[in-house]
């Protein structure tokens, strides 16, 4: 074996030369007399060993230690449960378990309903057909105009979106077979994404197949645990939605409050100060809404991309209700305030407002959008929508682009109701009338109940009266799980630029009349 070895080694010094080679040292080290004392004087040479050890690293002597006191403990001495053993419980006799079996009460699968939701479920109108602005409602026999929607330019009426409609469920069918990644993606979807993000000025877009889960999607997709969101008290449920989803520390700020809202970044700079801590290990982002779907409120977009750049913040701004309705030719606030688009990190829009279809998009850098393919939950998990619906904005786009004078048509119609309804007495109005008009106005009662049910009661009242005699709104709830702010419930009117003045007159007419009756 040694003359096979010198004459490997000679040639080459391959790890399996040496490997022999030890092995040949070893054969010819041992010999009977060794193995012999070897295994009658193992436990003395281990002792021997073991002391050596000790005192060269006893760190190593330790940490072994506990590990071979760990393994028989785990092998010998822990009990385990053996599954083919039964459990061994109390032993009931026959007539025990025929007791129980008789006296056993399932629980209701729907729990009972109570006096409340029942009179709720009584005064909930049932739409049975809508035609274009008039619904036609259950139980009332006259048309009824429809203040509820968000198609506030009114293009899902034009017969050429219908049109548009028609052809692409005739090409492609309803359905688009999986998410966007996943054998989901229809050129449709891509042709729309390349428009959006051309009519907003962005490098690309994302779309997701609802617009509520847009944004609950794009917040989680950024922010994680650790990192820190600032909200305003007054965003939407799809918004609170995505900040529970992230995980992240979140405050809030007073609805549309920015001395709250730098009071609050100040705040928080004073304590990094004081710990000194390192902002650059943790993402930052303030959460806005373009105009508040809660009250009508309009975002201070200036304020806030000032306080962004003061205190090295990212700006996540939902423009699900102000694409189309604000700005001259309908990009949003961004335009409404001559604010660049790319001061907003994230821009989200929805396509089931002004574009009269169903989804949700994000406008922005490519490598804002490049993320959401891989870490938005709507886009990798939901099925992508149906090819028709990216076809019907894709059209209703194309005429918002070419018909601008329709956002003028709806902020006169706006002003028009705002300025009938600012004349009845007993009437608040939340939105904020002195401004600039807005495609949804949030009012109440004056004075505003002191009991919140009672205040509920009433609106559900005033709502069923009005609609009784007309005029379809609604009463927007709020539930403290749901918004921070505690909001009082207030009644929303949706306004579209297709209402006539005759249609706008007969609403605030209804709704005084209706007023004087509670």
């Amino acid at each position: 074996l040694n003359k096979v070895v010198i004459t490997m080694s000679s040639h080459s010094n391959h790890p399996l030369v040496e490997l022999i080679k030890w092995f040949s040292d070893l054969i010819s080290y041992l010999t009977y007399d060794k193995v012999l004392d070897l295994f009658y004087n193992a436990p003395q040479y281990y002792i021997i060993w073991w002391k050596k050890l000790f005192y060269d690293t006893p760190e190593h002597v330790i940490i072994e230690t506990t590990l071979v006191i760990f393994i028989l403990w785990l092998v010998f001495i822990r009990r385990t449960i053996d599954p083919k053993k039964k459990s061994e419980g109390p032993k009931l006799t026959e007539k025990e378990i025929n007791w129980l079996i008789e006296t056993w009460t399932p629980e209701p699968l729907v729990p009972q309903i109570t006096k409340k939701h029942k009179k709720i479920n009584e005064m909930t109108p049932i739409i049975e057909r809508v035609d274009g602005l008039m619904l036609e409602i259950r139980g009332i026999s006259k048309p009824v105009i429809n203040l509820n929607s968000f198609d506030f330019l009114g293009l899902g009426n034009f017969p050429e979106v219908k049109e548009i409609a028609v052809q692409a469920l005739d090409k492609y069918g309803c359905g688009s077979c999986g998410p966007r990644g996943f054998y989901g993606t229809i050129d449709q979807h891509i042709l729309f994404e390349n428009a959006i993000a051309k009519f907003m000025g962005t490098t690309d877009a994302i779309a997701y197949s609802d617009g509520a889960s847009a944004v609950s999607s794009c917040i989680p997709a950024f922010a994680k645990r650790g990192d820190l969101i600032i909200v305003d008290e007054a965003c939407s449920e799809p918004i609170l939605n995505g900040v529970n989803l992230s995980r992240s520390t979140v405050q809030y700020f007073k609805h549309n409050d920015m001395n709250d809202l730098a009071k609050v970044l100040q705040s928080i700079a004073n304590e990094d100060k004081r710990l000194n801590f390192d902002t650059l290990q943790q993402r930052r982002f303030i959460v806005v809404e373009g105009i508040y779907r809660n009250t009508g409120e309009i975002c201070k977009l200036k304020e806030i991309v000032d306080l962004k750049k003061k205190y090295f913040y990212r700006v996540i701004l939902d423009e699900s209700i102000s694409f189309g309705t604000l700005g001259r030719t309908g990009r949003g606030l961004t335009e409404h305030y001559n604010v660049s688009v790319s001061e907003i990190d994230m821009l989200v829009l929805a396509m089931d407002t002004t574009l009269a279809s169903v989804g949700g998009v994000c406008v922005g850098e490519r490598d804002i959008v490049e993320h959401q393919r891989l870490s938005g939950a709507g886009y990798c998990f939901s099925a992508s929508a149906p090819p028709f619906l990216s076809a019907t904005a894709i059209k209703t786009l194309s005429i918002l682009e070419n018909n601008p004078d329709l956002i003028k048509t709806l902020q006169a119609k706006s002003q028009l109701l705002v300025k009938g309804l600012s004349q009845i007495k007993g009437l608040k109005l939340i939105t904020d009338i002195t401004s600039y008009p807005k495609p949804i106005i949030h009012f109440t009662f004056d004075p505003i109940p002191n009991n919140r049910e009672l205040e509920e009661e009433m609106l559900l009242f005033f709502v069923n009266e009005c609609v009784t005699n007309g005029v379809g709104i609604s009463v927007n709830k709020y539930t403290l799980s749901m918004n921070k702010s505690k909001l009082h419930p207030s009644i929303r009117i949706c306004i579209s630029a297709l209402l006539t003045e005759d249609q706008i007159n007969y609403t605030v007419t209804t709704i005084e009349n209706a007023l004087n009756t509670l």
